[in-house]
């Protein structure tokens, strides 16, 4: 008794997830135990391994994250301030307390070329956020010239990557407002900044411009 059905399948993955992404991909299996109520045979019958387990969470997780971007997407007309809103999405990261990042972010640092088959899922999933960024991104007036769109998307990932690594850091919102501004700067010029282009310069310790340290 007390214990979540095991067909409740949508529950127990985001058990699953939660787990992993607090305790990280190498969490025993007794965390994901305690975490989802489930008892550690029935968790293997359902997902056959301790791998299954991970490439489950990672799924769920991503497929969750793929329809949130492509609903924030769609919910506004094309131009920067929608590339705008998929930046500043990413820093809802550095108002977690438990300072946990990304899942899908965290398995690219965690999840090395020892699994195979989980790198290969991760790249699709990551993928699929570019397919999403690219069709965005061809919609947007003022891109820079120095961007091809796959650049762009490239680019645009790779700056929410970092915002969601600095997010496990425990830094200054502020901060990464302003690493924003200079993603907005690189894809869209001067006029894309939020106060003026002064707002795109900025240090960890505010003492001079970003990237010197």
């Amino acid at each position: 008794m007390g214990r979540p059905p095991l067909h409740d399948d949508a529950k127990l993955k985001q058990d699953m997830v939660d787990c992993l992404w607090q305790l990280g991909y190498d969490a025993p299996i007794s965390a994901v135990v305690q975490s989802t109520g489930a008892k550690a045979a029935s968790l293997y019958a359902r997902f056959g391994s301790k791998k299954g387990m991970l490439l489950a969470a990672l799924d769920v997780y991503a497929e969750d994250h793929l329809a949130d971007l492509h609903g924030l997407l769609n919910s506004m007309p094309p131009g920067p301030e929608r590339i705008r809103a998929v930046l500043e999405k990413a820093l809802d990261c550095f108002d977690d307390p438990l300072h946990r990042g990304c899942f899908l972010v965290n398995g690219v640092l965690e999840a090395n070329a020892g699994e195979p088959e989980f790198a290969k899922r991760l790249q699709k999933h990551m993928a699929d956020i570019r397919t999403e960024f690219s069709w965005a991104l061809a919609e947007t007036p003022g891109l820079s010239g120095f961007f091809s769109i796959e650049g762009a998307a490239w680019f645009l990932q790779a700056q929410i990557w970092g915002l969601k690594i600095m997010a496990r850091l425990n830094p200054q919102r502020e901060l990464g407002q302003r690493l924003v501004e200079q993603a907005m700067y690189a894809l869209f010029g001067p006029d894309a900044v939020k106060g003026g282009p002064e707002d795109s310069a900025v240090s960890a310790e505010g003492g001079g411009p970003a990237g010197t340290g």
